[in-house]
């Protein structure tokens, strides 16, 4: 099997730096521009999913190792692999037909394979007041990548990037 088009836009790395010249990355046929942090995890560098948080679930399943003829899952990294994903909070605020299909998607994930989905329910306009007035978030804790940090205690370049992952509504 080819996996080089699933893997279009994932850079498996567990952080977002690559020991002191990971400002160098190159630019990558999926998008990355030169000095941009890699992806978190298995997650498609940012910027990369633009067909929505359920193309990202099953380009994250394939990866891990999709399916067989018989229905059942390879896994290729058997101690799972940390998916991290922003949704907008109004994907479970809006009414109940919203929450429904956010839980569709839960189980969506869980039957796709997905091992350790972490979801982070932030919207980039609240990161970027925190960032102007930390003393008002001291509490938000946000999810990086494996581990949750408060947001006013992180560097403001992890903050950014942060803010910069793509938000998913659905």
């Amino acid at each position: 099997m080819n996996f080089s088009n699933f893997f279009c836009g994932f850079d498996i790395s567990w952080n977002y730096w690559s020991g002191p010249d990971a400002a160098k990355t190159v630019e990558t046929p999926d998008g990355r521009t030169y000095g941009q942090f890699l992806s978190n995890a298995i997650c498609p560098t940012t910027g990369i999913a633009t067909q929505g948080p359920t193309a990202v679930t099953n380009s994250v399943g394939i990866a891990l190792g999709g399916k067989t003829e018989d229905g059942k899952f390879v896994n290729y990294l058997p101690n799972g692999a940390s998916h991290t994903i922003t949704f907008n909070p109004s994907v479970v605020l809006k009414d109940a037909e919203h929450k429904e299909k956010f839980k569709g998607y839960l189980r969506g994930y869980i039957e796709n394979g997905g091992t350790a989905l972490q979801i982070n329910m932030i919207n980039a306009e609240m990161l970027r007041d925190a960032q102007k007035n930390p003393e008002n978030y001291s509490e938000l804790l946000v999810r990086v990548t494996g581990y949750n940090a408060y947001f006013t205690t992180i560097g403001r370049e992890l903050q950014d990037e942060i803010i910069s992952r793509d938000e998913h509504i659905l």
